[in-house]
């Protein structure tokens, strides 16, 4: 079984430093906005800067968090099922920034799928869901779930093993890093095991950190998928889980919150398993 590095480093290690980076047109904060953090690593084959990578691969490299944890062994998604949306066309999409070399780049609207633009079939739904899994099963960050309606969605991710929690109680350490564009959305998290139960309670994603040592941005497109000019910042967190109450997952419901009252549901996600050094038990193990 291959497991984790979780190495703990002292806390006076720190791998890079903040960049003074050009201000991104949308969703970038200032470039001297503070907040807090996460400390994301990633390589960017094409460019010198993870700002110039904006369409081209961000290969998630690892993850060191408070404790002096180092995370370099990911979960990904190995299917995606049973996506539900009922907002209209042009407003639910995949998107692998164009120049991508891992993923399928391009912008992919779910009613195009069954090559009738025209409606959302149960094929466009099927396909979609195909779509999603091409692009959370890969370490390119820079493939995601974007959405611009506030209407009803939801889609379910099976991970490639199961995640399990490194600690019972909550700790600094997270089992799943959940990425939004420009950070200023919410999404609703259900854990399922593995008969596709709901297990523990829900968690509502809505504070964001900003990704350093670098920042992490995207890029803007068009509705026909043309990139335009600009980028949006990715920001990040980490979900302990503890927070829903478990021990350990197979698969996520991601969907919209409901009774959010004025805050914005159109989360643009992309969230990756965090693979720990923790052995199953029977303690661990839901009927």
């Amino acid at each position: 079984m291959n497991l984790t590095r979780a190495t703990q480093f002292p806390s006076a290690l720190t791998l890079g430093s903040i960049l003074g980076l050009a201000c991104p047109v949308d969703g970038g904060g200032g470039c001297n906005g503070g907040g807090p953090t996460i400390e994301i690593h990633v390589s960017v084959p094409c460019c010198s800067s993870p700002y110039d990578a904006r369409h081209d691969d961000l290969l998630l490299q690892y993850v060191a968090w408070d404790d002096g944890t180092i995370s370099d062994d990911f979960i990904f998604a190995a299917a995606v099922r049973d996506v539900e949306y009922q907002g209209p066309n042009g407003r639910f999409r995949v998107i692998t920034g164009p120049n991508c070399s891992v993923g399928e780049p391009g912008v992919h609207d779910i009613e195009d799928e069954d090559g009738n633009g025209g409606s959302i079939s149960e094929l466009d739904r099927a396909m979609f869901a195909e779509r999603i899994l091409n692009a959370w099963n890969h370490e390119n960050l820079n493939a995601y779930v974007d959405l611009r309606s506030s209407s009803h969605y939801s889609f379910t991710v099976d991970f490639e093993e199961v995640i399990r929690d490194d600690d019972p109680g909550a700790d600094d350490t997270g089992e799943l890093i959940v990425f939004e564009v420009a950070g200023n959305s919410i999404v609703k998290l259900e854990a399922l095991n593995e008969a596709g139960d709901v297990i523990g309670q829900p968690v509502i994603v809505q504070s964001w950190k900003r990704v350093a040592p670098d920042r992490l941005y995207v890029g803007r497109y068009t509705n026909s998928g043309a990139p335009r000019c600009g980028s949006y910042e990715y920001k990040a967190t980490g979900i302990d889980l503890s927070e829903f109450g478990v021990n350990q997952l197979t698969s996520l419901r991601i969907s919209r919150p409901t009774n959010s009252g004025c805050a914005d549901t159109r989360a643009d996600t992309r969230i990756v398993g965090v693979k720990t050094a923790i052995m199953p038990t029977a303690a661990m193990v839901f009927d």
